[in-house]
């Protein structure tokens, strides 16, 4: 069986040639979540692009390095908000503070483009592109990891790089469950409120008590 190409044949290095690449990415992606993974041909994006087929196959082999490019690109996306809101938590932040942005920041990123995650996650089959979430979710890890080793003494798990796994496992698959199946959880907010319960019983089990008392979580006290 024929190994599909998802590399690009050439990378641009002039400013036209990448404005023209971006042109054909971001055709790729309206594509997908217009018409869907099987409607989507190298003719379609190079027609929505306004470019020819040729000037397309400069740099794509075919519909697969396409979406590739569009994975890439919208990994990359996700990596800088997520990374950039946890990086922004402060030295003292407590369990709470850390986990609640955690969460917010994996919504955010999961929702700023929400039709196009579904295209992704729904209609690509696995060429290999959406080994680049894996990657993203990798580095997410990390920082959870080093947050965790800097407060080992003020939570209640210790083996921080398994605890990161399972933590960043966890929320990614319910924020990508209820982002798919449950949008109107994510709207209401309740969907936040119910994994900061969840990632709070694994981190510091002994605080979960005191905040369901006082019915508070994510740094206020809820609403009745």
């Amino acid at each position: 069986m024929a190994r599909i190409r998802t590399a690009p044949r050439k990378s641009p290095t002039q400013q036209r040639s990448r404005a023209t690449v971006d042109a054909i990415v971001d055709a790729t992606a309206r594509v997908l979540v217009r018409d869907g993974y099987d409607a989507l041909s190298t003719n379609r994006v190079a027609q929505e692009a306004g470019v020819s087929v040729g000037s397309l196959y400069q740099y794509f082999p075919g519909k697969e390095a396409l979406v590739a490019a569009v994975m890439e690109q919208y990994a990359s996306r996700m990596q800088e908000n997520i990374a950039g809101r946890m990086q922004n938590a402060p030295p003292a932040a407590t369990a709470e503070d850390v986990a609640t942005e955690m969460i917010r920041a994996m919504l955010a990123a999961q929702q700023a483009e929400p039709r196009l995650h579904r295209a992704l996650v729904e209609q690509v089959p696995r060429i290999g592109a959406l080994r680049r979430l894996h990657e993203l979710f990798t580095n997410y890890e990390r920082l959870v990891e080093a947050w965790l080793l800097e407060n080992i003494e003020r939570i209640e798990v210790k083996d921080a790089k398994m605890a990161a796994f399972v933590l960043v496992a966890a929320v990614e698959g319910l924020v990508n469950r209820a982002t798919l199946d449950r949008p109107d959880l994510v709207a209401s907010g309740k969907l936040e409120e119910q994994i900061l319960r969840l990632v709070l019983a694994y981190v510091v089990p002994s605080y979960v008590a005191s905040a369901s008392a006082e019915e508070r979580y994510g740094g206020q006290r809820r609403r009745g």
